[in-house]
């Protein structure tokens, strides 16, 4: 006679588990809160589905670091590291993936997948984030691709624990796969990885918030900025640019790109984080810094700059200039769509 799985939504309650689930629903909050209302949730989103997409890959076993994906997708070969593994045999999944997060309707968890859909009487009474980690433990049984830990974003959604899609809390456990019998632990590890990779998603949030600001102000101060302003455009959905990658884009010479490169770098707008005069490779200072690349400064940051009313024209031209870059990245095959501001 087979025996019942324990039901992940029914744990043995501790003080423990309430505080952690309780900072778990916290941290998501805040972060599905600041993207709700971010004007920077486009770029956003599509950084939290490279980082999203590797945890996947990672639970899947795939020896492989976010920067791969980041560099990977930006078109840009970053120093000291080795090409992605060709046998991930991934180049569609991440596409299909953002086109389904993309997606306004979002779908009911039972009509994913042909798992068990039996549910306790009380199963709506249940704290929604632990129904969550159960409905991924039957999908993880039923499919061992990395469709499950890909789905979770989609579910939290669908269940109305966030309004926004939120990319980067996709998680995985290998546990969930195995008829856990460590309920407990398995709870606990999965909610701290949900606060954790909230809390992560809401600093570079901010992080990318402060770039436009802190690249709105360079440019209200610049003299003659040339193709200054399309860099910066572009950088807030492409992180991680080189000289040729940024010529075939905004259709400048090698020469000119790197110029106008060494420029923003001067603004403290981008980071070169090869060391190297002919593939000179720039980025974002936060993913500079999380990826290895810089040393976080030490003692309190600086204020970002002050919206002051002749401010405010600098920053409508931004957002006009955002909205010439989205059909120029349609353009270029870079499907702007796929990332949802809601």
């Amino acid at each position: 006679m087979p025996v019942a799985l324990p039901d992940l939504s029914e744990p043995i309650w501790t003080s423990r588990l309430v505080a952690r689930l309780e900072r778990a629903a916290a941290a998501i909050g805040r972060l599905d809160a600041r993207v709700s209302a971010s004007p920077a949730a486009a770029p956003w989103q599509r950084r939290a589905t490279w980082t999203g997409y590797t945890t996947a890959l990672r639970v899947q076993g795939a020896e492989i670091d976010e920067i791969d994906i980041f560099g990977r997708e930006c078109a840009v070969n970053l120093p000291g590291r080795r090409p992605v593994p060709t046998n991930l045999d991934d180049r569609n999944a991440l596409p299909i993936w953002q086109r389904q997060l993309a997606q306004r309707e979002s779908r009911y968890w039972r009509d994913e997948l042909a798992i068990s859909t039996d549910v306790p009487e009380d199963w709506n009474q249940r704290p929604a984030l632990l129904r969550a980690l159960e409905i991924t433990a039957r999908r993880s049984r039923a499919d061992s691709t990395i469709t499950p830990w890909l789905a979770v974003p989609g579910l939290l959604r669908s269940m109305k624990i966030t309004q926004a899609v939120l990319p980067c809390l996709t998680i995985g456990d290998k546990a969930l796969r195995l008829s856990p019998r460590d309920t407990q632990a398995i709870v606990l590890r999965n909610l701290r990885s949900l606060t954790e990779r909230a809390k992560e998603g809401l600093v570079r949030l901010q992080a990318l918030e402060e770039d436009r600001l802190r690249a709105a102000a360079a440019l209200h101060g610049a003299h003659r900025p040339g193709k200054l302003l399309e860099l910066l455009s572009l950088v807030q959905f492409v992180p991680v640019v080189s000289p040729r990658m940024l010529a075939r884009r905004l259709d400048v010479t090698i020469s000119g790109a790197g110029k106008l490169l060494s420029r923003a770098a001067e603004l403290d707008l981008l980071v070169e984080v090869s060391g190297r005069q002919a593939w000179r490779t720039y980025m974002t200072r936060d993913l500079a810094i999380a990826f290895g690349f810089g040393v976080r400064p030490i003692g309190r940051p600086p204020a970002p700059p002050r919206a002051l009313p002749d401010f405010v024209p600098a920053l409508a031209e931004f957002d006009r200039e955002m909205a010439e870059l989205d059909s120029m990245l349609a353009g270029l095959g870079v499907d702007v769509s796929a990332h949802p501001t809601d």
